[in-house]
C-alpha cells in the first residue's frame, strides 16, 4: 500500500488539545489515535447516546482549520441533526483564534470560514441535490443509519475521491441496515476504522442512570441507544407482515358486506394512499397510491371508490389540509371520521401512536390481510420506534423514505371494531345521500 502524504506530520495534537481544554475519555483517545494514521480513510464510529461522538468529530473538523484551504463537510437526515456537531465547532473556535480570522454564516446552511481559505459547512442529506458537485478533504457523516438507503453511495461517496479525503460515519445503530453493512466492511479494511462502544464509556453516564433507564425503556431500545448493539430486526414495530399477505385479497364490493376507506392524503412529494378494508373478512380489497395530482381530482377519487365499496366508512387524516377535504366529502353524502395525526385527537384524546398501535397488534395477531404490494410491505418492515433527544418514544418511518401506505393501512384497521372475523352479516347499509345525511345529522364518532 503506497503510503499519502501526511499534512499534519508535525502536528503537535496534544498541545492542540491542551488549548481546546478537551480531555477525552478512554474511548476517544483510541478515536484520536486512528486519526493520526493519515492513511485510514474511513472511521466508523458505532456508540451509544452521549457518548461523546459529536464532540470527537468536532475535535477532528477543527483540527482541519489550522491547514489553508481544507474543505469539510457535516451531513446529517436534516438541518436540526447538523447542529449537534456544529455547535461544538463554534465553542472550540473560540477557544483558538481572534474573532476577526474566522466567519460564522447560517444561511442557506450554516458554515464557519476561516481567513486561510479553508472552511466546514453543514449540509442535509433530505436534499440531496446540494450534495452533489463539490470535493472535500473531511467528511462527516452524523446519524449516518437514518440516512435513506444509497444517499452515501450515490451522493456523498464521490466527494472525497479527488482530495484523497476520508470519511467519518457516527451514529447509533437502527437494525442492520447500509450502516451495518458499512461498519463490517470498514473491519476487515486496512485503510478503515471500526469502533463500536457503549455509553458507559463516558465517564459522565454513571451506571445508576443507565441502569434507570434499562428499566424504564423497552430492551430493543435500551440495547440500541446505550449498548450501541446491532440487533437482527433493529426495533421494527411491525412483526409477522409475511405472514399476513394474502396473494387473492383484491375483490369487487360485495353488496351485503361493509367496507373501510383509510386515505392517507399526500402533501407536496407524499403520496396520497386508499386502502379499502373488507369489515367481514379483514381483507384489504382495494388499494391504490398516487401523487402530484390536483386537490379536486384526489377528492373526486376518494368519492368514486367510496361510493363503489358501499358507500365505505371514510377514515382520513385530516391534518392541516385534510381537514377541508373532510368537509367536501361529507357534502358528498359520504360518513366521514376525522383523525388528526399531530399531537392527540382533539375529539377523542386519541393520537397517531394510538393508531399505529392498534394495527401493529392486528398485525402481530394475523387479524388482517393485505395484498403483495411492495410499496406497502416494505413500508411496514421499515417502520420502526425511535428514541427522540428528549428521550420521547416516537414511531416514524427512516429518514427518507414515505410512511403513507403505513398510515392510510392504519386508518383503515382504526374502523374495525374486533379483531375475530365477522361470521355474521352487517346490518344494511344507511342511505347516506346528502338530504338523508343532512336530515340525520349523522357522523359517528371515532372509536
Amino acid at each position: 500500500m503506497n503510503k499519502m502524504i501526511n499534512p499534519f506530520e508535525k502536528f503537535n495534537d496534544e498541545k492542540f488539545i491542551e488549548k481546546l481544554q478537551f480531555k477525552p475519555h478512554k474511548g476517544q483517545v483510541s478515536v484520536i489515535e486512528a486519526i493520526k494514521n493519515f492513511n485510514i480513510r474511513d472511521i466508523v464510529l458505532v456508540c451509544g447516546r452521549r457518548w461523546g461522538k459529536s464532540f470527537i468529530v468536532a475535535f477532528v473538523a477543527i483540527r482541519e482549520m489550522v491547514l489553508p484551504k481544507r474543505k469539510v463537510w457535516i451531513v446529517a437526515p436534516t438541518t436540526d441533526l447538523t447542529q449537534k456537531v456544529f455547535t461544538y465547532i463554534i465553542q472550540f473556535i473560540g477557544k483558538l483564534y481572534d474573532p476577526k480570522e474566522y466567519k460564522i454564516t447560517t444561511k442557506p446552511y450554516p458554515k464557519l470560514q476561516m481567513a486561510n481559505g479553508s472552511y466546514i459547512e453543514c449540509k442535509t442529506a433530505d436534499n440531496p441535490v446540494s450534495l452533489i458537485g463539490d470535493e472535500v478533504d473531511l467528511l462527516i457523516i452524523d446519524e449516518a443509519a437514518r440516512l435513506a438507503p444509497m444517499t452515501y453511495e450515490r451522493e456523498l461517496a464521490a466527494t472525497t475521491m479527488t482530495r484523497k479525503g476520508r470519511t467519518i460515519f457516527i451514529s447509533t445503530p437502527r437494525g442492520k441496515n447500509w450502516f451495518h453493512t458499512k461498519y463490517r466492511q470498514t473491519e476487515g479494511e486496512e485503510t478503515g476504522f471500526a469502533f463500536n462502544a457503549p455509553s458507559s464509556d463516558n465517564p459522565l453516564n454513571t451506571i445508576d442512570e443507565l441502569d434507570k433507564l434499562r428499566k424504564i425503556l423497552p430492551e430493543a431500545i435500551f440495547n440500541q441507544e446505550y449498548l450501541a448493539q446491532f440487533t437482527e430486526s433493529g426495533i421494527e414495530l411491525f412483526r409477522g407482515i409475511d405472514d399476513i399477505i394474502n396473494q387473492d385479497c383484491y375483490e369487487d364490493p360485495k353488496p351485503e358486506h361493509r367496507y373501510i376507506l383509510g386515505v392517507d392524503l399526500g402533501r407536496v412529494n407524499d403520496f396520497t394512499v386508499l386502502t379499502v378494508i373488507d369489515r367481514q373478512t379483514h381483507k384489504v380489497v382495494h388499494w391504490e397510491r398516487f401523487n402530484k395530482i390536483d386537490w379536486k381530482l384526489q377528492k373526486d377519487r376518494v368519492v368514486v371508490v367510496a361510493k363503489k365499496y358501499n358507500r365505505a366508512r371514510v377514515i382520513v387524516d385530516s391534518t392541516g389540509v385534510g381537514n377541508p377535504i373532510s368537509q367536501e366529502l361529507i357534502r358528498e353524502g359520504l360518513s366521514v371520521d376525522d383523525f388528526v395525526f399531530t399531537g392527540s385527537n382533539a375529539k377523542t384524546g386519541r393520537s397517531k401512536k394510538d393508531l399505529i398501535d392498534k394495527l401493529s397488534i392486528y398485525i402481530q395477531e394475523g387479524s388482517i390481510f393485505i395484498p403483495n404490494e411492495e410499496v406497502l410491505i416494505n413500508e411496514l418492515k421499515s417502520y420502526a420506534m425511535e428514541l427522540t433527544e428528549s428521550g420521547n418514544l416516537t414511531y416514524s418511518a427512516p429518514t427518507g423514505m414515505h410512511d403513507d401506505a403505513v398510515c392510510s393501512l392504519a386508518l383503515a384497521v382504526w374502523g374495525l371494531y374486533s379483531r375475530s372475523l365477522s361470521p355474521e352479516l352487517p346490518k344494511p347499509i344507511i342511505d347516506n345521500t346528502p338530504e338523508e345525511f343532512k336530515r340525520r345529522n349523522y357522523r359517528k364518532p371515532i372509536r
